[in-house]
């Protein structure tokens, strides 16, 4: 996997991730979330369903910090926010 950039918050009220936060990309251009030490979250970048959908795969639920860093990442991408519930169900959603 390749390092793309830090996670920078734009929807967060919080100024900063403090490097908590990595976006990365593989060769097949799946989009990576790592919070803190863990994949949390990917998005198929350019990969879609046979209905055109992109789709976003949350692993689950691990923190409140890390959900605040899905929530930065989800939002960046076109996705919408996500609940706890939402995230513990590790369901994957597409869009179009």
């Amino acid at each position: 996997m390749e390092f793309i950039k830090e996670l920078q918050p734009q929807y967060d009220s919080r100024k900063d991730f403090y490097g908590k936060a990595k976006v990365y990309r593989d060769n097949n251009g799946t989009i990576y979330l790592k919070s803190y030490e863990t994949i949390v979250a990917e998005i198929k970048d350019k990969i879609v369903t046979d209905n055109n959908e992109y789709q976003l795969k949350v692993y689950g639920y691990y923190s409140a910090t890390t959900a605040r860093h899905i929530n930065e990442f989800v939002q960046q991408y076109g996705f919408s926010k996500m609940n706890k519930k939402e995230m513990e169900r590790g369901e994957i959603i597409c869009k179009k």
